[in-house]
């Protein structure tokens, strides 16, 4: 059993409050949510109101179906109008 780890941070030039980026990260984590079947979630700079930093994992028996499916929420997420891809990262544990 393989883990794959996609740490994402994001930069959401719109934003002028908390509010506001609560707004995009509840779009966001919906839309990966819906069409992938991977775990997301807001791992830092809570209290950032334009950064975002999603942490995203999946859990499969071959690194090529981690590695498809983490660069395809990559490819979802630089489609984003509302938040920008600033860096990410690939691990597998």
């Amino acid at each position: 059993m393989l883990v794959g780890v996609c740490r994402v941070i994001l930069s959401i030039p719109e934003s002028f409050s908390l509010k506001e980026k609560r707004r995009v990260k509840r779009s966001i984590v919906d839309k990966v949510r819906t069409r992938f079947n991977v775990s997301i979630a807001e791992v830092d700079s809570q209290e950032i109101w334009n950064e975002l930093v999603l942490g995203i994992s999946i859990v499969s028996t071959e690194s090529k179906h981690i590695y498809q499916i983490l660069s395809d929420v990559i490819k979802l997420l630089e489609e984003q109008k509302e938040a920008e891809i600033v860096d990410y990262e690939i691990e597998i544990l």
